[in-house]
């Protein structure tokens, strides 16, 4: 085979990597800012949610890079299907990242709760996970080791499930319907974000399998 063809396939797929990892590290500054804006929402909330909102503008466009890439290139790193599932489920968990700070200042929140900030914080640390795991990738002979952050991501988002169910059962006791409403959706968006952290554990997972070497 041709050398200065293998050489653009080697340049090709680390092209398509590094914009995966470009993704992921976006997230994961979109997931910081969350925390920001629990901890900091009654000071600089406006300012913390416009950012976030700047950085889910930035996950679109490289969303919108990666798969203008995958329909240019027939040969890539991973099977475009998984590399199209990957970086859709990343996508869908900053969209609903930026749902929550997004909703608080749509619905006039006066204050975060503890277990909202307990659930950001637990978003931030499933998209850590999720930012080592596409770091991981670039070297699959080592697909293995991608089974360690799959899993503490799931356990992430068990814990998140657990908050979840508790805070919305005490919710319900309380009798000012409107605050409920709007409470309610916010720990339900925190929520699915980590249910969609989750999904991209699936496909870590299905690639660990798929390319590890035992």
């Amino acid at each position: 085979m041709d050398k200065s063809f293998l050489s653009w396939i080697r340049s090709n797929n680390k092209e398509i990597i590094g914009v995966l990892e470009e993704q992921a590290e976006n997230l994961v500054k979109a997931t910081s800012a969350l925390v920001e804006f629990m901890l900091y929402y009654k000071i600089e909330g406006k300012s913390i949610s416009k950012k976030i909102k700047d950085l889910e503008h930035t996950g679109d466009q490289i969303t919108h890079k990666l798969f203008t890439m995958l329909n240019k290139t027939f040969i890539t790193p991973l099977d475009p299907e998984d590399i199209s599932r990957l970086t859709s489920a990343i996508d869908e968990v900053l969209d609903a990242t930026e749902g929550v700070s997004n909703r608080f200042i749509l619905f006039n929140i006066l204050e975060t709760t503890p277990p909202m900030l307990e659930l950001s914080k637990l978003l931030l640390s499933a998209s850590q996970e999720v930012n080592l795991s596409i770091n991981r990738i670039r070297n699959l002979s080592g697909a293995n080791n991608l089974l360690e952050h799959s899993k503490k991501i799931v356990e992430y988002e068990h814990q998140a499930d657990t908050i979840y169910r508790k805070v919305i059962a005490e919710l319900f006791e309380t009798n000012n319907p409107i605050e409920i409403i709007k409470l309610k959706e916010i720990y339900e968006t925190l929520e699915n974000a980590l249910d969609r952290c989750a999904d991209v554990a699936d496909v870590v997972e299905d690639i660990a399998l798929k390319y590890g070497n035992g």
